[in-house]
């Protein structure tokens, strides 16, 4: 029996679906069926059966999942415990990035990485706010950044930083919105974000007790498409402040005044099972560093620094 088998085993039972399981742990759906037959073989049990809604659990499977994951853990806490003995830290992280790396700090964050743990190796993964939060629930990814918040008990969320949002128009729509009330800015085009992206919820609270419907929108699911958007006119939307700032210095869009103040809180989150693992403490060290080094004004920073020491 072997470790590899035991993550697949759990894999399929989590995810009900070979092609699934297979992406969860970099394996091909023939690899991720010869792993389970071969299981099987060894434990002498039926641990699946197919149906047409997936890969379903049989009372041994649903029995000896329990087992697999006490062993696949104890496995980790093994190498964690390993990791501590040894004065160099190595491996891999796998760490997504939900915004643009200059935002993030990566350029930051990887080099004090190298210079206090030369012998660790990162991947960076761009995604979705919503994907990154569940693979890192599900151990696809070591951490990872979120405009989300957390709503899986299994994760733990640091939140670094309060994110200014405000509401820009194309630039070409100066004389358009000049001196327009939310109201009157309501009537005319936008970009607006799906319940996908985390826009949305700063969305959903600038027409708070606002009695207005937005009738002519396009739906978007990605910050980037947005810029792009109303860089070339199609509509209002809303962004971050930086990103707000700098399309307004390039002349691509300038910044609504109309509204009540919005904002995003940016999180740092990995798996709680993960947190005496002496490569996410590293990590979760040196991203402390680079967002606490960081010019925050006052009370952004006294959130942050809260947020750190609540988590």
């Amino acid at each position: 029996m072997e470790l590899y088998q035991l993550r697949t085993f759990i894999a399929v039972a989590d995810e009900g679906n070979l092609t699934k399981a297979g992406q969860r742990i970099h394996a091909s759906q023939p690899a991720v069926s010869a792993h389970i037959k071969a299981l099987e073989g060894e434990l002498g049990v039926t641990l699946f059966v197919r149906t047409p809604r997936g890969m379903q659990l049989t009372d041994s499977g649903r029995g000896l999942k329990d087992k697999a994951e006490v062993i696949v853990r104890a496995a980790e806490d093994m190498l964690n415990q390993a990791r501590v003995f040894s004065r160099d830290l190595t491996g891999t992280l796998g760490i997504g990035l939900n915004t643009d790396p200059e935002f993030l700090r990566v350029a930051d964050l990887t080099e004090r990485m190298a210079e206090a743990h030369p012998h660790l190796r990162l991947k960076l993964v761009q995604g979705p706010s919503g994907v990154i939060l569940r693979d890192v629930r599900d151990r696809r990814l070591d951490a990872g950044f979120s405009f989300f918040d957390n709503c899986y008990p299994e994760v733990t969320a640091i939140k670094l930083a309060e994110i200014p949002v405000r509401v820009v128009a194309p630039a070409a729509w100066a004389d358009r919105v000049a001196g327009k009330s939310l109201d009157q800015l309501a009537s005319l085009p936008w970009v607006k974000p799906d319940m996908g992206c985390p826009f949305m919820v700063a969305f959903g609270h600038l027409f708070t007790g606002a009695n207005v419907e937005l009738t002519d929108y396009v739906e978007v699911d990605s910050e980037d498409v947005i810029r792009r958007l109303v860089a070339t006119g199609r509509g209002i939307s809303i962004l971050k402040q930086a990103d707000a700032d700098a399309m307004a210095r390039e002349g691509s869009a300038i910044i609504c005044d109309a509204g009540p103040h919005l904002s995003l809180n940016i999180n740092f989150v990995y798996a709680k099972c993960r947190a005496e693992d002496p490569l996410v403490r590293a990590l979760a060290e040196v991203v402390a560093a680079v967002w606490g080094d960081a010019p925050l004004c006052g009370c952004q920073a006294e959130k942050a620094q809260s947020g750190r020491k609540t988590a």
